[in-house]
């Protein structure tokens, strides 16, 4: 965690990464349907293509988690299925991008919430409490920042 390597800015397409990401996932997860929603007129951005692509990673790891959770199991038995949804964004006017992962699963209890960000606080059996910390400390670098949101009816969205 201290020791993360430097990014590697360079000009790149958010939309191709999201979607050449979220693609395995959703291979290898075939009760879970994603969603991938791009903003079509997204600029060239400049980003560390490895880094960003491990701040999605630990995200769709985590709502993927969160969407076959004991609670999503039982929102399935009554027809709801575990769902997915990742989306771009372009604010013109701010020139700021956007990327949002969200998820139908239980959502992050409110006593959660405040701690959700800090390095080894974790909720996962066997997790190190590294994920998010990392992801934010990631988005930091790139002038960015992280929020966690209500995904309602239910479910978390980052």
């Amino acid at each position: 965690f201290a020791r993360r390597p430097t990014a590697n800015f360079q000009e790149g397409d958010l939309n191709a990464l999201v979607s050449a990401t979220v693609a395995p996932f959703a291979e290898n997860n075939p009760t879970v349907v994603f969603q991938v929603i791009t903003e079509r007129r997204l600029p060239a951005l400049m980003f560390d293509p490895e880094q960003l692509r491990g701040v999605l990673i630990n995200l769709l790891d985590n709502a993927v988690a969160a969407a076959m959770s004991d609670e999503g199991v039982r929102r399935r038995a009554s027809g709801e299925q575990p769902r997915i949804t990742v989306r771009t964004g372009y604010d013109r006017r701010r020139k700021v991008a956007s990327l949002e992962v969200a998820d139908n699963g239980p959502g992050v209890k409110p006593s959660d919430r405040v701690r959700i960000f800090e390095p080894y606080f974790t909720t996962k059996q066997g997790g190190t409490g590294l994920g998010l910390a990392v992801v934010t400390s990631v988005i930091s670098d790139h002038q960015g920042e992280i929020r966690l949101y209500d995904n309602n009816p239910h479910g978390a969205k980052f």
